[in-house]
């Protein structure tokens, strides 16, 4: 059986741009953890609640056990502090990597960032997109060049913003041929004037079919806005954060739904999106939901009419095409939604090295999947992916 992991990481050692773009780590503000961390987690909120309605001290803001862990983070030493923010080798070393995919029955790994858009997020603080891009440039060279040589098993998934279409065209193809075979884009509109699915980005949904690169929806990447009026609950701020756990299965929900209703699917029929870390048991539901607001007893009320319906497939029939969902093995059973949506559209990922991943992934999927045929289990580990991406 060939396992392919969808959705690993690295975890980047923290002077990872001075290594690669020295002048470019110098022109980019040093991004403060603790802003970079709450940001990630609740960053909506703080482009809409004004600071003087926030706490004090903006960890107060994370979740109870997320808060925990970043005091207790914040308290080590300074040797202590290093040595967890290196993680184990094989979090950044590709030879280490493969070693660890060996001794743990997986045969190619997707790479996501960890810290890869810190320059980014900083430079875009300070207004000044030009050096974001750069700062993705810099973070996919890094990666690309971290993989070289082993890209046959270890795969990078490059950081792209698509607002500048031709940079993002130019950049997906410079890291296809540098080994890479997905990129990140942020599931949500491109800017307050242009949803994801608009016309303008179909040259670079057309590059991406060509150059056989998957798109990738993963969590912290887009947000579905919560009303700031949750915030203020006369209780523990920080539950604001649990409210953001909640409504994450509703960002690629949202975005898929986009794609699927303008057409997108349809006009770039190779075009594959893998959605990971967001759940999975929101799948059943959203496939048989899209398929009724197009045309279904759903759609006459409130969705279109079947007679307004023009696309020739159902939006669930794009789905099991061109979409493959990926579940976090530490929160997901993959039961009952295994049993619930066509065998081919969860496929494995193990999310290491994170907290929240397990290096035993296949053995722990492998553990739900014993009754099912040998034919679904090889879809789930690898050949699903494999052929839909030529791998």
């Amino acid at each position: 059986m060939r396992v392919i992991d969808v959705d690993s990481h690295f975890l980047e050692p923290p002077d990872w741009l001075d290594q690669i773009d020295p002048t470019l780590a110098a022109e980019i503000p040093a991004s403060d953890p603790v802003d970079r961390v709450v940001r990630g987690v609740v960053g909506d909120l703080l482009d809409v609640v004004p600071p003087s309605q926030r706490p004090a001290n903006p960890i107060a803001l994370l979740g109870p056990s997320g808060r925990r862990s970043f005091e207790a983070m914040l308290a080590m030493n300074e040797e202590e502090a290093a040595a967890a923010a290196q993680g184990p080798k094989s979090s950044y070393d590709a030879e280490a990597r493969i070693e660890f995919c060996d001794a743990n029955g997986i045969d190619v790994q997707f790479l996501n960032s960890t810290l890869g858009t810190g320059p980014y997020a900083s430079a875009m603080k300070e207004g000044r997109p030009d050096l974001a891009r750069r700062g993705l440039e810099s973070f996919n060279r890094w990666s690309a060049e971290t993989l070289s040589g082993h890209t046959d098993r270890l795969i990078p998934i490059a950081l792209i913003d698509v607002s500048d279409v031709d940079w993002a065209v130019a950049e997906i193809t410079r890291m296809r041929a540098a080994g890479s075979r997905a990129f990140q884009v942020r599931a949500e509109p491109v800017s307050d004037t242009k949803s994801l699915a608009h016309p303008d980005l179909d040259r670079l949904w057309s590059a991406a079919e060509d150059l056989g690169m998957a798109v990738v929806f993963h969590i912290a990447g887009g947000r579905a806005e919560l009303k700031r009026g949750w915030f203020f609950n006369g209780g523990d701020p920080s539950h604001f954060a649990i409210l953001h756990l909640v409504n994450g299965s509703i960002v690629p929900q949202i975005a898929l739904a986009a794609l699927l209703i303008e057409g997108v699917f349809e006009r770039h029929p190779g075009l594959v999106v893998m959605v990971q870390e967001l759940g999975i048991s929101w799948l059943p539901h959203f496939m048989s939901t899209i398929d009724s607001l197009a045309g279904g007893p759903y759609g006459q009320l409130f969705g279109m009419a079947e007679s307004d319906y023009r696309l020739p497939l159902k939006p669930s029939e794009y789905m099991r095409r061109q979409v493959r969902v990926t579940p976090l093995i530490s929160a997901d059973l993959l039961r009952p939604t295994l049993d619930l949506v066509p065998e081919e559209m969860l496929v494995f990922s193990s999310d290491f090295p994170h907290q929240e991943g397990r290096a035993n992934a296949v053995e722990l999927c492998q553990d739900q999947m014993k009754d099912c045929s040998p034919v679904a289990q090889d879809r789930f580990f690898g050949n699903s992916i494999a052929e839909l991406m030529d791998l």
